[in-house]
């Protein structure tokens, strides 16, 4: 057949010959990227995505077996290379409840999340994931289970069981504690509670099968105005960096804003973010306070820090039921405009802990080092709310790679400063899950509350004590005896089947990790 398809080929017109040949690269061409685009077939295991919640989840209501809906706002890698398109719907199932109830069988709540499978243009992909963490929650997360604290354990109980100590020397004293928690019964809640809108950080325990056309990225804010070095260079006449009262550096100005206030205000609220309260002896003493009791303070105070001379406008912020974790940002209005519109410029940060100095008697956050990160999150939650018309990041190579903030912190960035141009909000409607009925997160009862904490208030006080610890001592040196012993019998058991390693060697091995 060969030759006769050559004596064709040979017998048709040059004019014929070049649309055929320019037909076969195109469409050699059309294959290549094809096979480019779905050169991914898999998600490794091991790979980690964000979702937000889009019904609340409660120990103290939900029920085992009860369907989660989610959308990606982070996307799984996958060569490299985004898998999933943003506002890709993801559902799940509660898997187990443990809840405390009224505290006489549990004291901590727990909560395992599994979600089974991807919805994209309708088409339904099954997966296994795990729930890795919960964005600014003060639950932790083990083997895909959310652990709730003892109500019991926070600063407030320390205090409490530090007396506890020392009324054992006096104890004619002793009713004195247990009495001052009956009449101030203050402790925070021990159910978990995730409202709509929490973001989920999920693990892939399999790999996650593509299909064809899953794994193309999102369309992208490209900025394609012409004048794109001239606002860089308007961008970057400011300082890259903001300061204190006392004039130290403080936070790296990593995000400017183009549009009006109204825009810039908007933005914010419809991408959940909150203002935060002005800083003053009385918010300054709701901070203690919801520090020491381990609760939640959605309009947190932000110190003052000042850029160029001028004092932060606004202040944004986003957490959940922690007061150490959150996203959050300044704003400074200024002067300069680029095509009649103003501009304003930020630095965000992520509060991943707290201090307290007595000495300048003031509470300072711990922030995350790597600043970029939280310049991405802004970003994203912006762009989820449709917020965003473009996005130019322009780079700073002065910017030195390493820094410290004002109070010690150790920053990373890689020096560029996110510029966003701002339209008028259309929010995307990814999926409305709200249930029809509230979901109880607590006991509704007062009276039922305040007996839940005298009863997680006598355990308490059960454990708190010299001899209870003597007895937990104890019990955590038999149980690393054991642990020894099983570690040597099994070592034995390999060492006599394929000779590896001394048994002795084996449990030191062990033991060092």
């Amino acid at each position: 057949m060969r030759p006769t398809q050559y004596k064709i080929v040979r017998a048709r017109l040059p004019w014929q010959l070049s649309s055929y040949f320019l037909a076969a690269v195109l469409l050699l061409a059309f294959a290549a990227a094809s096979n480019c685009a779905f050169a991914c077939e898999q998600v490794p295991a091991g790979q980690t995505f964000r979702i937000r919640l889009l019904q609340p989840v409660a120990t103290y209501s939900s029920t085992p077996g009860t369907i989660l809906r989610g959308f990606i706002i982070e996307s799984p890698l996958c060569e490299g290379s985004v898998s999933l398109p943003t506002g890709t719907l993801v559902e799940g199932h509660i898997v187990s409840v443990q809840k405390v109830g009224m505290g006489f069988r549990h004291e901590t709540a727990n909560l395992q999340l599994q979600f089974d499978r991807v919805i994209q243009n309708g088409v339904s992909t099954g997966i296994t994931a795990r729930v890795l963490a919960v964005d600014n929650a003060r639950e932790k997360v083990k083997d895909g289970v959310i652990r709730g604290n003892r109500s019991t354990k926070t600063l407030h109980g320390y205090v409490g069981n530090s007396l506890n100590y020392l009324m054992m020397w006096h104890p004619e004293s002793f009713w004195v504690l247990p009495a001052a928690r009956a009449t101030f019964s203050i402790l925070p809640e021990p159910e978990l509670y995730y409202p709509a809108g929490t973001d989920l950080l999920l693990q892939f325990s399999l790999p996650m099968t593509l299909t064809a056309g899953a794994n193309l990225a999102p369309q992208h804010w490209e900025f394609n105005s012409p004048d794109t070095s001239s606002l860089d260079e308007k961008v970057l006449s400011l300082p890259g960096r903001t300061s204190t009262l006392k004039g130290d550096k403080a936070d790296v100005v990593n995000l400017a804003f183009i549009g009006s206030q109204e825009q810039l205000v908007s933005a914010f609220q419809a991408a959940g973010w909150l203002s935060g309260d002005a800083p003053s002896t009385r918010n300054g003493a709701h901070l203690f306070g919801a520090l020491v009791l381990s609760r939640g303070y959605p309009h947190g105070p932000m110190a003052e820090q000042f850029l160029a001379g001028q004092a932060n406008e606004f202040s944004w912020q986003k957490g959940l039921n922690c007061v150490i974790r959150r996203d959050h940002l300044r704003v400074w209005s200024d002067a300069l405009t680029w095509q009649g519109r103003d501009i304003w410029f930020g630095a965000s940060t992520h509060d991943v802990g707290m201090r307290i100095s007595i000495w300048n008697k003031e509470i300072t956050h711990r922030v995350e080092s790597d600043i970029d990160v939280e310049r991405e999150r802004v970003v994203r939650d912006l762009g989820l709310a449709g917020c965003i018309e473009s996005v130019h990041v322009a780079p700073r190579p002065a910017m030195p790679a390493h820094l410290a903030n004002a109070t010690g912190d150790h920053l990373h960035t890689d020096g560029g400063i996110a510029i966003v141009e701002l339209r008028d909000c259309d929010v995307p409607v990814f999926a409305e899950d709200s249930p029809r009925t509230p979901l109880l997160a607590r006991p509704p009862s007062r009276l039922a509350r305040y007996a839940r904490a005298q009863v997680l208030s006598f355990r308490d006080l059960w454990r708190e004590n010299a001899a209870y610890n003597a007895f937990d001592l104890g019990r955590m040196a038999v149980r690393s005896l054991r642990r020894k012993h099983d570690l040597i019998r099994h070592a034995n058991a390999l060492s006599a089947q394929d000779n590896l390693v001394p048994a002795t060697e084996f449990a030191r091995q062990h033991e060092r990790k």
